[in-house]
């Protein structure tokens, strides 16, 4: 006896929509693994540190504002924000003490994170020099002494206590341009600002 479309077991229909529906909820799963932490991170920390980002921008001059870096040139991990101050534009030559152009710039920046505390937990300050020549050895006292005196001026003019302050001299150890040991764009202090709503020990900033 030939089949009809009258005898055609009607459960069949419902079994092929529930299978593609069960395909369409594991594709969506595996797109979101696929993603990973690091992208919900980028989501969450996307906010802050776009306003932190057009508060440096619009609040201080082009001629002082340092060079915002680009986190996969330092392989920073999400939340990081990186900017790069000259080290021309902030100390006196081979000194760690700072130009009246310098002074103004840091503390511009300092009441900047004031203002914007609630949206980081630390601060990272990282103090470079000119990598040495062949034979002679890393400036490692310059490099953090210039990041100190930085850190001062953000304790002192962006209120900001001491223990959200990370303090680091990498002297020549990670120059920006390699070829080039000798470009004055490796000498210079980089800030790294992690964001976050709440502080080192889980306590929200205020």
């Amino acid at each position: 006896m030939q089949q009809t479309d009258e005898t055609i077991n009607p459960y069949i229909a419902f079994t092929d929509v529930g299978m593609n529906l069960i395909l369409v909820l594991l594709f969506f799963v595996a797109a979101v693994l696929s993603i990973g932490r690091s992208g919900w991170e980028k989501v969450r920390y996307r906010h802050p540190m776009r306003d932190f980002y057009n508060a440096v921008q619009l609040q201080m001059p082009e001629n002082v504002r340092p060079q915002h870096v680009s986190p996969e040139a330092r392989n920073d991990p999400p939340g990081v924000q990186r900017w790069d101050f000259s080290g021309k534009m902030l100390f006196f030559p081979n000194t760690a003490r700072l130009t009246p152009e310098g002074y103004r710039a840091l503390v511009q920046f300092a009441r900047i994170l004031n203002r914007h505390k609630d949206k980081w937990r630390r601060i990272r300050i990282e103090g470079h020099t000119i990598p040495p020549v062949q034979w002679l050895h890393d400036d490692w006292e310059l490099s953090s002494s210039r990041a100190a005196v930085v850190a001062r001026i953000f304790h002192a003019e962006g209120r900001i206590p001491p223990h959200f302050l990370v303090v680091s001299g990498r002297a020549g150890q990670a120059p920006v341009d390699k070829r080039n040991p000798a470009n004055p764009r490796n000498e210079r202090v980089e800030i790294a600002i992690e964001f976050s709503l709440r502080n080192a020990v889980g306590q929200p900033i205020r």
